[in-house]
């Protein structure tokens, strides 16, 4: 699984007098990326280029906008892959001042500054949880809850003839020693899964 960014961050900076403004921003389909891209052109009507790329799924565009083939849009989708990043886009909007950077400038220009807007993003880094309900007679209480503070969530608790618990776990198998403490007599299902991300924790 990808990653992806938190909230949309905005870049400025200068190379050989044009300027260079960088917009990255999470989305979640490629309509919402398309919305984004109009909403960055319609605040900088008067730019001379406004780059864009992104991945949402199985879909990548890139566009280079008027500047020559392949040199902004796609070194833009390369640092995005490169980052291994999903359902983002980034924007680049250029003004120009008055000095021609070359192709290979124009590819180092637009990829860095895509790359220093990702060093000012918060990387958000995706995991499974996996939601399972627990019953178990209630003189294993002690012994699910202590096993549960190190591994899991308890979402619900819930007493009737047994403790039912309905609890988040990031592995399917962290729940196995459970069988061993409560004798077997405990029954666990799985009520599904679903994709959560948390912020990148830098070491």
């Amino acid at each position: 699984m990808k990653k992806t960014i938190k909230e949309a961050v905005l870049i400025e900076h200068e190379i050989n007098k044009s300027k260079f403004l960088s917009y990255l921003a999470p989305v979640k389909t490629e309509d919402e990326a398309k919305e984004y891209l109009r909403e960055i052109k319609r605040l900088h009507p008067k730019a001379t280029h406004h780059c864009s790329a992104y991945v949402c799924g199985d879909i990548e565009r890139s566009n280079d906008d008027g500047e020559p083939a392949s040199s902004a849009g796609l070194p833009m989708l390369q640092v995005l892959r490169g980052n291994d990043l999903d359902f983002v886009i980034a924007v680049v909007v250029r003004y120009y001042g008055g000095v021609l950077l070359g192709v290979g400038g124009l590819i180092r220009a637009y990829g860095s500054s895509v790359s220093l807007a990702l060093e000012a993003a918060t990387i958000m880094v995706p995991s499974t949880v996996y939601t399972y309900t627990l019953t178990f007679p209630y003189e294993f209480t002690n012994e699910v809850e202590t096993h549960l503070t190190s591994s899991g969530v308890i979402v619900d608790r819930e007493y009737d003839a047994l403790a039912k618990y309905t609890v988040e776990v990031l592995s399917e198998t962290i729940l196995d020693d459970l069988n061993d403490f409560t004798s077997g007599t405990i029954v666990i299902e799985s009520q599904g899964s679903r994709i959560d991300y948390k912020e990148e924790v830098s070491l």
